[in-house]
């Protein structure tokens, strides 16, 4: 799949799950550089299955942007599960700025150089997990409208309407 494509699928598949938009617009950005980054697949399908969870974890990106705004000094974060901590580094990695991230353990110590813009690159091809994918299209399908005449004639579809 491409970047895009799997962006869009995170943003869909987080909505189906129930994180409020902006979450899942975070969300998505945050996917497509970790399976860039092959960062562990799993930790991303349990998030998917507690929204709170992505819900904390942008709040605590947002947190750390804050701290930066105010700050050129790095910031500290701890997170003792391994999976937890991947995407909180991927979400940080995933960010439009400058971003200098240095692992040690559950600590994560975060530069954020937030008028310098990513120097990251994008693959063309990123590759998601069987498994994933179907629960990443399950979830998405849940914010699809449903087939219907009423839905139809709401503005649903493309090319379905008669024009005079």
């Amino acid at each position: 799949m491409s970047w895009t494509e799997v962006q869009t699928l995170g943003v869909k598949a987080a909505s189906g799950a129930g994180v409020p938009p902006a979450q899942a617009l975070a969300f998505g950005a945050m996917l497509a550089r970790h399976i860039a980054d092959e960062g562990p697949q799993g930790a991303v399908a349990a998030a998917l299955s507690k929204p709170e969870k992505i819900v904390a974890l942008a709040h605590r990106v947002e947190t750390i942007v804050e701290a930066a705004s105010v700050t050129a000094r790095p910031v500290d974060a701890m997170e003792e599960d391994a999976g937890t901590r991947a995407m909180l580094v991927s979400w940080l990695a995933a960010l439009p700025c400058k971003a200098e991230l240095d692992i040690a353990g559950p600590k994560v110590r975060i530069s954020l150089s937030l008028s310098e813009p990513s120097a990251r690159t994008r693959p063309e091809r990123l590759h998601l997990d069987p498994s994933l994918s179907k629960q990443l299209d399950v979830l998405a399908a849940k914010t699809y409208v449903p087939d219907s005449d009423a839905s139809r004639s709401g503005g649903a579809g493309a090319g379905l309407m008669e024009l005079d």
